[in-house]
């Protein structure tokens, strides 16, 4: 972890090379870590060692509170190691510039608008910390998408994800830290802004932690090989559900495609295999069979036109780690199916 002094001594470096424009010291607030005048322009600046939402929130209030009591124009901007998507987000949801240490900027003011994007984190911890979007935890991240507007007491969270009540306390608690949902006077929770808590999902998520089987089929066209898949599962009882490309273009049509992907609870048996005359082949690939890492995948899941798909949310998810159009499909399907409104405060 970068020391908070570490970072404050590299801050007049990092904006002089921004801004090409000499940095120097102005007499410190009590009220604010260190403010810089740059050419014309006054910043304000709050440094936080933690590039967790949590830290990168309070930095962003104490920032934007400190700037306005300098003045009108003075920029608030927060310096962390690594500023992730959610954290980029939530300051600019508060009107606040940011710059981090990996080489990453997004910093408006009048008269001067600076965005370096795609740097990657070059202060990774080893190991993989915990998380609220690892396979079983985001049991509960899914539940509040698919009732976004739901208060849930975390008792009815706890049953329907089937995780112990404790457990479901510290991913709330977690979450709440993350400013990604909000409590009401009984202590029930929702998403304080479900697109916000979706970005966060995703920026973590990868479909290839599952276990794929990559194979061919023939088949004209993807929805020939759809109704295949479910033909050959339905004869042979096996639980499925689609996701990717195929559930997107039952979900929101968008455009044809060639990869289905489809979700078994159990490992494809044989008698499966040589229904669809299958062929184990990763290059020309056009069925991907996969088992979830965790079931809480298939929570949601709904028949379209008498076809098990998962639900939108997760369809959005796994869309992200596919080829084709699977860009153009998970937007298709964000705007026709996950267009959630912000929450509008408390009940």
């Amino acid at each position: 972890m970068v020391a908070k002094e570490d970072i404050l001594d590299r801050v007049p470096g990092l904006l002089e090379e921004l801004v090409r424009l000499p940095a120097r010291r102005v007499k410190r607030r009590a009220d604010a870590d260190l403010v810089l005048r740059v050419g014309s322009h006054v910043f304000v600046i709050e440094a936080k060692s933690s590039s967790r939402a949590e830290s990168i929130a309070q930095a962003a209030d104490s920032a934007r509170s400190a700037a306005a009591a300098v003045s009108g124009e003075a920029i608030a901007l927060v310096v962390v190691p690594f500023m992730g998507e959610l954290g980029g987000r939530l300051c600019q949801d508060e009107g606040v510039s940011y710059v981090d240490l990996s080489g990453n900027a997004r910093i408006e003011a009048p008269g001067l608008r600076v965005h370096v994007a795609g740097q990657p984190n070059q202060f990774v911890r080893r190991g993989r910390p915990s998380s609220v979007f690892a396979p079983k935890s985001a049991r509960v991240s899914r539940l509040l998408l698919l009732d976004p507007q739901r208060w849930w007491r975390q008792a009815d969270l706890a049953e329907n994800a089937n995780l112990g009540a404790g457990y479901v306390s510290r991913i709330c608690k977690r979450l709440e830290d993350d400013r990604l949902i909000e409590r009401d006077d009984d202590r029930a929770v929702r998403p304080r802004d479900p697109s916000l808590l979706l970005d966060a999902w995703q920026s973590q998520y990868d479909f290839r932690r599952h276990e794929i089987r990559e194979g061919h089929v023939s088949a004209r066209s993807g929805q020939e090989l759809v109704q295949r898949v479910v033909d050959a599962c339905d004869e042979v009882g096996c639980s499925y559900a689609l996701t990717g490309l195929a559930a997107a273009w039952l979900l929101a049509p968008f455009a044809g495609y060639r990869l289905v992907a489809v979700y078994l609870k159990k490992a494809p048996s044989e008698k499966l295999l040589s229904k669809l005359k299958w062929h184990e082949e990763n290059r020309g690939a056009n069925l991907w069979l996969v088992r979830p890492n965790d079931k809480g995948v298939l929570h949601g899941a709904e028949s379209v036109q008498s076809m098990s798909c998962v639900s939108a949310v997760q369809t959005y998810l796994d869309l992200q780690g596919m080829p084709e159009r699977a860009d153009e499909a998970a937007e298709q399907l964000r705007k026709e199916r996950l267009r959630w409104q912000k929450t509008k405060g408390r009940a």
